[in-house]
């Protein structure tokens, strides 16, 4: 789900592009420079932070002014401009039940701070009603490092077309940005640096509708900072339970990673056990697709210089098992089994996408043993050659006759990542030719040129304005899904690490307004060795992972908890469609997806339009 260029060719000869713009210095996977969790490194570093605090004492604040809206802005770092928020003295939310909602408050000081943490209690409502404090996770933004790529390579959106000023801070010795959401029971917290911390309030589904009251608790030092009086209201609405959103979700996981950075064996016991982990992850998001590998390495690039490279900093790995004994291929499906049977036990599906029969940006070819040497072969063919038909030749009917065995058959999709039509149409033939049986389980994410190929169509941004409302309809009748992705571009809107935070939560109101089924995102968890301190490979930071390695799981990000918000919303809107009468939307809601999406570049919207949207649909749902 990425493109190149020539542009690579550093990247192919293991040479760091260095310019006056590089926001930190990279040799082999370390990180140069200050410790993220230091003080600033420069006295003018501190003193910008000094007066954008206006005192030395301990201050904590509201990030956007309104909790409400408070997890739509990250918080740099070291703030350079005067801290809005630090008179808010009442937090408010409103939610509705079988939800969460996320918000922030911030704290720094003139002097270290140690074990900050947040006590949130519980909450009593309507009839002594309460929703447990115990319900409320709390977590710390942990920084990264900000790099560029290691060729800003001519489609990828660059830094400064994509960050803003307000959320990325340092001194270029680096640059760091909030993404990462730490889990741990406190923190410390060096003098002249902010730190957020994150609450994300699960509501419970059968919470009863009205407004409840507590406190939040700032504590720093063994002793209280600041206490919040907290009001949710909780309206009569819910959002359904994630297997059962409407909102199809399709986000490629990596197991290889898994494995590499928890330091276990690929395919061990710990690393299926991992596995289970991340795909519950997944599954509490929505996700539709259990994305598997049927080949050795389908996002194998032809990079410049005559190389070929892996995409990914680790490549993917085949779930099948191919064999070549001179006369006949013969194929094993254990491993793949056990990926699709793990994937659903944690929640995921129904859908299973196989990846692919056409590589990705590179010359076709086919990885298998040869039983009579034991080594494994890379052999070139060509679409459409004869090497080529006999060998997908054999797959396609052994596939589907595994499939009916296991009774997945119908909820399995071949599928393709970027490939033109003329491609698409070469094996959209060959197969209807040997296994018809798949004429309408095609997938691809890609072009709208292949939209006449593809039954499940997830179309690239260039392309999203020619995917019209009617056209999706039209597609949706005939049982068709269409969504729309983002890569490393456009620069907005997207999820890479320093993307405004609320151009994740928007993502679904694009889908909304434009009557898509969901959203598509390349990448999961496709890490580099260390993405805490390397956390580039090739593309723009953040395009290769949603999440980062965790102790025993997925860490998450602000991106990932905005997405699933912006998920929420999506449900709440389906559902007031369906009140309305599945026909053309009311002013109101028209009015709502309009707010909610009238400016797709974070650096300049106004965050608090995503509340006033959902608060006119929440409306329309209650009254």
């Amino acid at each position: 789900m990425a493109r190149t260029s020539s542009a690579v060719a550093g990247f192919v000869a293991g040479v760091v592009v260095a310019a006056s713009t590089t926001a930190i210095a990279v040799t082999g996977t370390t990180t140069t420079g200050t410790d993220l969790n230091s003080k600033p490194t420069t006295t003018w570093l501190t003193v910008k932070v000094a007066d954008a605090m206006g005192t030395r004492d301990t201050i904590t604040w509201v990030p956007t002014g309104s909790f409400a809206g408070s997890a739509e802005e990250r918080v740099p770092r070291y703030p350079m401009t005067a801290i809005q928020g630090k008179d808010t003295k009442k937090l408010k939310l409103s939610a509705v039940r079988n939800e969460q909602v996320s918000a922030q408050l911030a704290i720094a000081s003139g002097q270290d701070l140690d074990d900050v943490k947040a006590v949130v209690g519980d909450l009593v409502g309507p009839g002594g009603a309460k929703l447990s404090g115990d319900d409320t996770q709390v977590r710390f933004v942990k920084y990264v490092p900000v790099q560029r790529s290691k060729s800003e390579v001519d489609w990828s959106a660059t830094i400064d077309q994509v960050s803003s000023g307000k959320e990325v801070s340092g001194d270029r010795n680096p640059d760091v940005v909030g993404d990462a959401l730490e889990e741990r029971s406190s923190v410390d917290v060096p003098a002249y640096a902010a730190q957020p911390l994150w609450f994300t309030f699960k509501i419970p589904e059968k919470a009863r509708p009205g407004t409840y009251t507590g406190t939040v608790k700032v504590n720093a030092d063994g002793r209280t900072q600041t206490t919040y009086p907290l009001a949710i209201e909780v309206a009569d609405a819910s959002v359904p339970d994630p297997q059962d959103y409407d909102f199809f979700l399709d986000v490629w996981a990596q197991p290889e990673t898994m494995a590499k950075n928890h330091g276990v064996k690929l395919w061990s016991d710990q690393h299926w056990k991992l596995i289970e982990k991340y795909n519950r992850d997944l599954a509490s998001r929505g996700q539709k697709v259990i994305n598997t590998t049927i080949v050795d390495n389908p996002w194998h690039h032809q990079w410049s210089l005559g190389t070929r490279e892996s995409q990914t900093a680790t490549p993917y790995t085949s779930m099948v098992g191919w064999t070549w004994n001179g006369k006949t291929f013969s194929f094993d499906f254990s491993r793949w089994d056990k990926y699709v049977q793990t994937a659903r036990r944690a929640g995921l599906g129904p859908d299973i996408g196989a990846f692919s029969m056409l590589a990705f940006q590179d010359q076709e070819h086919l990885t298998y043993t040869d039983t009579r040497t034991g080594k494994t072969v890379y052999e070139n063919v060509d679409l459409g050659g004869n090497r080529w038909r006999e060998a997908w030749g054999a797959f396609l009917p052994a596939f589907e006759k595994h499939l009916k065995a296991r009774g997945w058959l119908e909820d399995t999709w071949l599928s393709f990542d970027e490939r033109p039509i003329d491609t698409m149409t070469v094996v959209k033939d060959f197969v209807h030719e040997v296994a018809p049986v798949f004429d309408d389980r095609i997938s691809v994410a890609g072009s709208i040129s292949t939209e006449g190929v593809a039954s499940n169509l997830s179309v690239d941004w260039g392309g999203i304005d020619a995917m019209t409302k009617e056209k999706v309809a039209e597609r949706r009748k005939a049982g068709k899904t269409t969504t729309f992705y983002v890569y490393g571009a456009p620069a907005h809107p997207n999820t890479l690490s320093y993307s405004p935070a609320v151009e994740s939560r928007m993502l679904p109101w694009i889908s909304a307004q434009r009557n898509l089924d969901g959203f598509l995102r390349w990448s999961y968890n496709s890490w580099t060795s260390d993405p805490f301190k390397q956390p580039v490979h090739i593309f723009t930071q953040g395009d290769e992972y949603l999440v980062y390695p965790g102790k025993d799981g997925p860490m998450s990000s602000i991106r990932w908890e905005q997405l699933k918000e912006g998920i929420e919303d999506y449900e709440l809107i389906a559902q007031l469609r369906k009140k309305e009468g599945g026909g053309t939307d009311s002013d109101a809601l028209t009015d709502a997806l309009t707010t909610a999406t009238r400016n797709l570049d974070g650096r300049t919207k106004d965050v608090s339009d995503m509340e006033t949207a959902r608060a006119a649909v929440v409306k329309g749902l209650t009254s």
